[in-house]
């Protein structure tokens, strides 16, 4: 071993018994390397943990992103379920009301058949070709109802603006007030839609006239 190592101690005296400054300068080198050591032995001791610490952190952000990804797939089935649902509502719905316009647009053809039948009534008309639009108006009435139309009843019957058009009023002793007394023209219900209302004439007090 060479006189410069740094690890070899040599201790001069001075006359005066003490040590020289070359021996405490050798024993200050010597601690500073041996004191240099302990920080590298405590980094080896605590690098194995921090090696786990990131093998940990990709396996949770995976198991976030899955179950996130199990989220989104649930909505997703929810929403594709109810999208499902309401199409079949309204396609039954289209099948039931699909021909509301046809039969909107052939009311007034009923509506001016009955007007002749009652026209022959009151003139006590009677010959085949009366009894023959008797018929055909009855005909039409039959297919109205196969298809779902009704007559809404109205004479006689509290006025409801739901299913009345009120045209006009006019008093009456017979009836209380808000009554139905006269209808001008037949109000139908398509299923349980209304297709057309009743226009009618609403009683009022007598004692207001």
């Amino acid at each position: 071993m060479s006189d410069t190592d740094p690890r070899k101690i040599t201790v001069e005296f001075s006359e005066s018994g003490e040590p020289s400054e070359g021996t405490s300068a050798s024993v200050e080198e010597h601690s500073s390397v041996g004191s240099m050591s302990a920080p590298e032995y405590e980094a080896e001791a605590t690098e194995p943990p921090r090696a786990q610490e990131t093998e940990v952190q990709p396996l949770e952000q995976a198991q976030k992103e899955a179950s996130e990804n199990r989220d989104r797939w649930m909505r997703a089935v929810a929403e594709l379920e109810n999208f499902r649902k309401r199409v079949v509502q309204e396609k039954s719905r289209w099948q039931k009301y699909r021909h509301e316009d046809l039969l909107r647009d052939l009311l007034p053809v009923v509506d001016n058949m009955d007007r002749a039948v009652q026209h022959c009534a009151e003139t006590e008309r009677c010959d085949p070709v009366v009894d023959g639009l008797r018929m055909i108006a009855g005909m039409f009435k039959d297919l109205l109802a196969r298809h779902g139309v009704s007559e809404i009843q109205a004479l006689g019957r509290p006025f409801d603006p739901q299913y009345h058009e009120g045209i006009g009023r006019m008093p009456s002793a017979e009836e209380p007030p808000n009554t139905v007394i006269e209808q001008l023209e037949k109000g139908y219900m398509y299923h349980d839609r209304l297709l057309r209302p009743a226009k009618v004439v609403i009683s009022t007090d007598s004692d207001t006239a």
